[in-house]
């Protein structure tokens, strides 16, 4: 680049005589600047000059105030996370930990297990009931005073039984023995109906039926066979199966 020594225009290339008329000119490097530089310096004309070494490092000044300020920012944010991700006290978030593990370690039994879960009647030992007679069997010889009796068992269980908590179709059959205070002895599912809500529903009922009246004389504490149905037209009924 070129200068005019007396009204210094610039020339990318010398000329033999500037505008002004004057024939001398000095040859300087052209100063570049990024993009920063340049948002910064505004020529006040359209001349360019060159920064002077005061303002160049009044420039570098700013870029390092700059970064400091982003580094301070970026420090502050990792702290901040820092804070939130981790738990205050780190031996309260152990004991924790060793609770759950001690939660997960209790087997919970199944629910299938509150029902008999002993092998067949005919293979028992020492099994009190085992031998004992099914009543369903001998209804049409039993005395209407048993059989009114009978009745309202049927009813305690009826009135306690939802059959709207079942979902779908099914029947299970309960089998239990009175003893002659009226308590109910030996209770349990002799056949499952395959359905968990129908099985769940009669379980309930059997956790809330404890005692009925006393028994009349005529009743020696034979096994009693009654049974829960849903059909699939949700018709429900509890009755004494025959068989």
């Amino acid at each position: 680049m070129y200068r005019c020594t007396e009204c210094h225009t610039e020339y990318t290339q010398c000329p033999d005589y500037c505008e002004c008329g004057n024939n001398q000119f000095e040859e300087f490097v052209e100063q570049v600047y990024d993009e920063y530089d340049k948002e910064v310096y505004q020529a006040p004309t359209s001349r360019k000059r060159q920064l002077s070494q005061e303002e160049i490092e009044e420039i570098e000044e700013e870029k390092l105030d700059k970064k400091k300020a982003l580094i301070t920012i970026g420090i502050s944010l990792f702290i901040s996370l820092l804070i939130i991700v981790l738990p205050p006290y780190f031996p309260k978030k152990t004991n924790h930990l060793k609770k759950e593990k001690e939660v997960a370690n209790i087997k919970i039994p199944d629910v299938n297990t509150y029902w008999d879960n002993t092998v067949a009647s005919p293979f028992r030992k020492a099994d009190p009931t085992a031998n004992l007679p099914i009543l369903n069997k001998h209804f049409s010889s039993i005395s209407p005073v048993l059989r009114e009796y009978l009745i309202s068992v049927g009813a305690e269980f009826n009135r306690l039984w939802d059959p709207n908590l079942v979902d779908g179709a099914g029947e299970c059959k309960v089998e239990f023995t009175i003893n002659k205070e009226g308590g109910l002895n030996t209770k349990k599912i002799v056949i499952r109906s395959h359905n968990e809500s129908l099985d769940d529903s009669v379980l309930y009922v059997l956790s809330k039926l404890t005692s009925f009246d006393v028994p009349p004389d005529d009743y020696k504490g034979e096994r009693i066979i009654i049974a829960f149905k849903v059909d699939k037209y949700r018709t429900s009924k509890i009755y004494y199966p025959m068989k």
